[in-house]
């Protein structure tokens, strides 16, 4: 299967230019002129690797890279006149894995691409296997209803909340966004500390990020936190604790944060904030489990308070 490479290029003449020659190397193209529609383009494909103009109209190349790096393992190339030392630090710094100026010669940025997957593949070829991780499931109470009632207004307020909010809290906590849902998200943290302190600092930061633009009734999260083992492949997770921090998630009352038993024992001590301790059904789970709940100072919600022990 070809491998994929996504062009942001607001240049017309190099953006043709350059997919013509990657097709004719055996690599299947998506070229773009600007971020928005690289956005679009790309929201459902799994791409090996971008191409990003910086400089671009509107949103820049640096804006766009921070969200391709928390929802996707893509390889990432800034190409950009803009040469000096401190811009390419900064465009590695922020996300890059490699920075070329122009014009470039169509066969150095292929000599540049060639290597980076390349060593792409041997890092993914040696994380392939079997690996502990504590899996956060993200998902925004009342979705369905938001896009019914405001379709473009919606989208794009999901949109900005991730790029503001989410993304940027998962990269401090060194997790990896590694699928968007519409509605939520799914996170991969190799440290179960970090997943538990991100989900509580998320929790207050969208209750800023929603009371500061009067968005209480509208913007509010339930996450749910669960480990175990998963497979890494094309940079996506799989195993049953994937699917089973989505019911956890589930489980949780808006505005909350529901951890399981194992990740409370593996957290206890470590973390300051509060968790009671409730048995819940879960859907595909034949007896009910103790669950750890973290109720926010604004949940509307309340948990029954009868199934709730006091850690």
């Amino acid at each position: 299967m070809a491998e994929i490479i996504a062009i942001a290029e607001d240049e017309e003449d190099l953006r043709d230019l350059l997919a013509e020659f990657l097709g004719s190397n055996g690599y299947r193209v998506i070229a773009t002129g600007s971020a928005g529609e690289f956005r679009a383009a790309v929201e459902f494909e799994s791409i090996d690797l971008a191409v990003i103009d910086v400089n671009m109209p509107g949103e820049d190349g640096l804006s766009l890279a921070r969200w391709l790096n928390a929802r996707s393992s893509a390889g990432i190339i800034f190409a950009t006149a803009m040469n000096s030392s401190i811009d390419r630090i900064v465009g590695l710094e922020l996300g890059g894995d490699d920075y070329i100026g122009k014009p470039y010669h169509m066969r150095e940025m292929l000599a540049r691409i060639r290597g980076l997957l390349r060593r792409r593949k041997s890092t993914q070829a040696a994380f392939a296997g079997k690996r502990l991780a504590a899996i956060a499931s993200v998902d925004i109470v009342g979705y369905t209803r938001m896009i019914q009632r405001d379709e473009p207004g919606g989208l794009a307020l999901t949109d900005r909340f991730f790029r503001d909010v989410v993304a940027q809290s998962v990269a401090a906590r060194s997790g990896f966004l590694f699928k968007m849902l519409g509605d939520g998200a799914l996170i991969d943290f190799p440290s179960v500390q970090n997943a538990v302190e991100w989900a509580v600092d998320c929790q207050s930061e969208t209750r800023a990020y929603a009371g500061g633009r009067g968005l209480d009734d509208m913007l509010r999260l339930r996450i749910g936190v669960a480990v175990g083992d998963v497979i890494v492949r094309n940079g996506d997770r799989f195993g049953e604790v994937v699917a089973f921090a989505a019911r956890v998630q589930e489980a949780a009352p808006p505005g909350s944060i529901m951890i399981t038993d194992l990740v409370r024992a593996m957290t206890q001590g470590k973390v300051r904030a509060n968790f009671v301790a409730t048995r819940r059904e879960l859907k595909n789970v034949a007896e009910p489990i103790t669950l750890w709940l973290h109720e926010t100072p604004d949940l509307r919600v309340a948990p029954a308070a009868s199934n709730a022990l006091r850690a």
